[in-house]
């Protein structure tokens, strides 16, 4: 349970696929790496394996930045429900500050639910921090403006796979 005082960053989207395939795009690695990351960035799996209690480091690589990701994959529902802790890492998938904020929380808990609406499929991302400083908190709080804007181009990628593999 997330404590009161915990900000929690919220996005939601629809769809216009079945619920199968977009599950799918999350929870198939060779599907996720080609849409997730913002515009203008690529996303590949460098070590580990994406299933439930496994971990993986990724590389997320763009014009401005070079990021590595741990991931430790807690739950994979089909077709309703993906989750994982995610922390910036070294390539060695040792835990470390990332580049853009001095404070930022060690790790964060993600959460992605999907619900069948009408032949579309709903998502709600819900990214909890769970390792943190005050410190970070309050970064995390002031960012979620720019959490929305990277969070949903990545969501833009990802409706642009669905069609394209319609």
């Amino acid at each position: 349970m997330t404590a009161p005082d915990v900000p929690v960053f919220v996005i939601s989207r629809t769809f216009d696929a079945p619920i199968e395939r977009v599950y799918d795009a999350w929870a198939d690695p060779q599907k996720m790496v080609q849409w997730s990351g913002p515009k203008g960035s690529t996303y590949e799996i460098v070590q580990g394996e994406v299933a439930e209690g496994k971990s993986s480091i990724a590389r997320n690589t763009s014009d401005t930045m070079d990021l590595h990701a741990l991931c430790l994959w807690r739950e994979f529902t089909p077709p309703t429900r993906v989750v994982w802790e995610q922390s910036i890492c070294d390539a060695d998938g040792n835990k470390v500050t990332p580049p853009f904020f001095e404070h930022w929380p060690a790790t964060l808990l993600t959460e992605v639910d999907l619900a069948e609406k009408d032949g579309k499929t709903e998502v709600t991302l819900h990214w909890t921090p769970i390792e943190y400083t005050d410190e970070a908190l309050a970064i995390f709080a002031k960012q979620m403006a720019g959490m929305a804007g990277g969070w949903g181009g990545s969501f833009d990628k990802l409706d642009e796979y669905l069609a394209e593999t319609a």
